[in-house]
């Protein structure tokens, strides 16, 4: 089995602990309610940080579906029965209503821990940590941008960074490089995404089912109530999972357009469009005008992604940002052959036609191309997927994470203005 690769210059467990007397304490502060890739890894590099000895402790909106699916000791991104370890500490963290009575909150919690930096995603994430800061004459803010995403900062955000020391924390060189970070910042640094390909179950890209085996017994096909299982000569089903989030509508317009022109061709193929907003009434009405509706299922948030993704026989990523990047390396680490549009963070984990395909945008006829070739020939597809899966090993371990968020945080207590 794949093991990802160590990182260049690793620091040994406990090594918090070794830097003082006291524990440092990292907060992590999220305000959405809804699931998504930044909240997941906001979570797994929290986990990370704490096994390496630090205090780690979550904020997050109560009763949200990320409050949710953090507690009670729940494993971002994994089976919700698997605990995540202490210290991992999670709190529910109102921030409703002016920012100014959630900063005071928050320098309670700085009061009680002593809290040595914070670690956020916004604008207005930014001004409630860096307000508390100020208040309580310590703490750094550690500002995460999204994979992909310029660093963009509102009037409250610039006010943040006048108000109390930051870091700025990237998902790539590349991102870091575009970025125009404010003078007066601490210092920047790169924390790759990644995942422990060691955790997925190595199966690949699944062959379809030779002719007369019954897969409508398949459980999780029954499960989507699929009406084609009723029908035997139908029984043989090729699934694309698609990964969507609520900024990608468009995108998911093509996957279902692209549905259309290969029906004809391929009748098992179905589309299956996972992700919180995927089951929006106006996908619904496209794939109802191009008469696919029967083909396509509309999953909305589900917590059974990686489930889903293993039956898959393709994968396709609308979405962007972290949970884009996210839905790519999952599908990868399964050995599943994943298309995404070239114009988005998908160049950066896809190598186009070795592990997957990059299509160009609004181009419909030439993405269905692509996928009707990697439907046919499942030759290429199965060395497509473990490609996949070697390349996300090799290059985007989950202790690449890890590390660059832990060191984001020893420049923050190190390098941050004491403030008395």
């Amino acid at each position: 089995m794949e093991r990802p690769a160590a990182p260049r210059h690793p620091l040994p467990a406990g090594w918090f602990l070794q830097q003082g007397k006291q524990r440092v304490h990292v907060l992590f502060l999220h305000t959405a309610r809804e699931w998504s890739g930044t909240a997941r890894l906001f979570a797994r590099a929290g986990r990370g940080i704490s096994e390496r000895g630090a205090k780690v402790t979550l904020l997050v909106a109560p009763d949200s579906n990320v409050h949710l699916a953090v507690s009670p000791r729940r494993d971002p991104g994994q089976a919700r029965h698997t605990p995540i370890p202490e210290p991992f500490e999670i709190i529910p963290f109102p921030t409703d209503g002016f920012f100014f009575s959630a900063a005071r909150r928050l320098k309670s919690i700085f009061r009680r821990w002593d809290a040595d930096a914070v670690f956020v995603s916004t604008d207005r994430e930014h001004l409630i940590a860096a307000t508390a800061c100020w208040m309580s004459r310590n703490g750094t803010v550690v500002r995460w941008t999204p994979a992909g995403k310029r660093l963009e900062m509102g009037l409250s955000g610039r006010l943040a960074a006048r108000l109390a020391p930051t870091s700025y924390l990237f998902a790539s060189d590349r991102d870091l490089r575009a970025a125009i970070v404010p003078k007066n910042a601490i210092e920047s640094s790169v924390a790759e995404i990644g995942v422990d390909v060691s955790t997925y179950p190595a199966n690949g890209a699944k062959a379809p089912a030779a002719e007369g085996e019954a897969q409508a017994s398949d459980p999780k096909q029954a499960e989507r109530g699929d009406p084609a299982l009723s029908d035997p000569k139908q029984a043989e089903l090729k699934y694309i999972v698609c990964v969507y989030d609520p900024t990608s509508r468009g995108r998911a317009a093509t996957a279902i357009r692209t549905m259309s022109m290969l029906s004809p061709r391929h009748p098992n193929l179905r589309l299956m469009i996972v992700g919180p907003g995927s089951d929006d009434e106006d996908l619904r009405m496209q794939a109802a005008a191009l008469r696919v509706l029967h083909l396509v299922s509309f999953l909305g948030e589900r917590d059974d992604v990686i489930s889903l993704m293993e039956d898959a026989y393709l994968g396709w990523v609308v979405a962007e940002a972290d949970t884009g990047a996210y839905g790519i390396l999952d599908l990868m680490a399964l050995g599943i052959p994943t298309v995404a549009s070239e114009d988005g963070i998908a160049e950066r984990y896809i190598a186009n036609g070795i592990c997957g395909a990059l299509y160009p945008p609004d181009d419909s006829a030439s993405t269905a191309a692509a996928v009707a070739g990697m439907l046919t020939k499942d030759d290429v597809r199965e060395t497509m997927g473990k490609a996949a899966r070697t390349r996300v090993a090799r290059e985007f371990p989950e202790t690449a994470t890890i590390e660059g968020f832990d060191r984001a945080a020893n420049n923050a207590r190190t390098k941050g203005r004491r403030q008395g």
